[in-house]
């Protein structure tokens, strides 16, 4: 199988005919016959959704030298071999530079940064991802997933909640590992300091969908169904949640100003239909996960007194463990909890990762009672359960707004 590989030079193609309407990448790493096999499957699906417009699907590398191809990836009578395009940049977040760049080169209206994951049998969710830009001039797309009451709690528990009350706008999944892009946004992002002032970070998971967050950019989110969840083993939870919440608490720092501006929240424009999963596995014991908080609270009392005010480790305290279906942590102090883990990392009270790997605990007692909560209901009132929660994380903006600018007043 021939691969048709490149290194863009955005300079050398300012003379070519104006390139395609659509533009896909996935990125290369971790797996790059994964990403291959991805890129051919969207490049027939784009033929067949977008049969008026010229699109293009590439898969993005870092590595020239890792870009031969594949012995299990085939072409076939649809779908030619993938391009493969390495840009200037480097790292595990070089993919979305490297797409923007080939978008705006090419003048392409959309681009879209997808994950080499399983993808349903119609193509149309291909369309239902890029028509928000192409015909109703949205500059971001977030894809939404369907997912199970207890799939996703990283998410519902902090992710969703948190950056809800902070930007106010309703994005269900912000995460922002798959994103569409219109062009005009694209060429804003490439102009941005951060790809050189903070390259490591720059493109990374939140930073595009916090940048618009930020920037009021007119933005949508898509439901495409359930998720299709890769084969490979997820991160251990004390590394999930160090990962995702110090990028987390990275944008709160850089749009402090912002944010403490904003009150409530507001719908983002949503397109798709929003169906139940099925559920097919039962809910987890709570009692491993009580067993967590109980260790985390004899072990780690003293770091996290250094963290949260007294009124808060009473309350802790006080929360009953036996029996384990029975532990609940109240909305407003999950919300206290995580705004407390905020200002310390804001202020480095202790060495971050450890800051934010001692939070596994709690986080953990959180989850324990979400399911005690959440296994008896139905979807629609799991829903209105996360509303809640949301809810109370808004209420208790006003707390994390006097913790952030006089911190001392809190400090045990």
């Amino acid at each position: 199988m021939a691969y048709l590989v490149s290194v863009l030079d955005p300079s050398q193609r300012a003379s070519e005919p104006s390139g395609p309407d659509v533009v896909v990448g996935v990125p290369a790493e971790p797996d790059r016959v994964a990403a291959s096999g991805a890129a051919q499957a969207v490049q027939s699906a784009l033929a067949t959704v977008f049969p008026e417009r010229a699109a293009l699907a590439l898969v993005l590398t870092d590595d020239p030298a890792g870009a031969a191809p594949p012995d299990d990836v085939a072409p076939t009578r649809d779908a030619p071999p993938p391009m493969v395009y390495t840009g200037g940049h480097v790292g595990p977040e070089a993919a979305l530079p490297t797409l923007l760049e080939i978008a705006v080169a090419r003048e392409a209206p959309a681009c879209a940064l997808l994950e080499p994951l399983p993808r349903p049998t119609d193509p149309s969710w291909l369309r239902s991802l890029f028509d928000p830009i192409l015909a109703s001039g949205f500059d971001l797309v977030a894809p939404a997933y369907t997912r199970r009451r207890l799939e996703g709690v990283l998410v519902t528990g902090i992710v969703y909640p948190l950056t809800r009350a902070l930007f106010g706008q309703r994005l269900r999944q912000p995460l922002g590992r798959e994103i569409v892009v219109s062009r005009r946004l694209a060429q804003h992002l490439l102009r941005d300091a951060e790809w050189h002032a903070d390259p490591s970070h720059a493109g990374a998971d939140l930073w595009v969908i916090t940048k618009a967050l930020a920037h009021e950019v007119k933005l949508a989110q898509v439901f495409l169904g359930p998720r299709p969840v890769p084969q490979a083993q997820p991160p251990s939870v004390p590394d999930a949640l160090a990962s995702v919440v110090g990028k987390l608490f990275l944008e709160m720092e850089r749009y402090a100003p912002y944010w403490q501006r904003i009150r409530g929240s507001l719908p983002v424009p949503t397109f798709g239909d929003e169906r139940s999963a099925t559920e097919t596995a039962p809910a987890p014991s709570p009692g491993p996960l009580v067993e967590a908080f109980a260790l985390g609270w004899r072990d780690l009392r003293p770091l996290w007194s250094t963290l949260l005010p007294p009124q808060t480790l009473l309350a802790l305290q006080r929360i009953p463990r036996e029996p384990a279906e029975s532990f609940r942590m109240p909305d407003h102090l999950w919300a206290r909890i995580v705004y407390d883990f905020a200002v310390g990392w804001r202020f480095k009270a202790m060495d971050r990762l450890q800051l934010l790997r001692s939070m596994t605990a709690l986080y953990l007692g959180w989850v324990a009672s979400f399911v005690n909560e959440v296994a008896p209901l139905d979807a629609t009132a799991s829903d209105t359960r996360i509303e809640r929660l949301c809810a109370a994380f808004e209420a208790e903006k006003s707390y994390l707004i006097a913790r952030w600018r006089w911190p001392d007043r809190f400090n045990p």
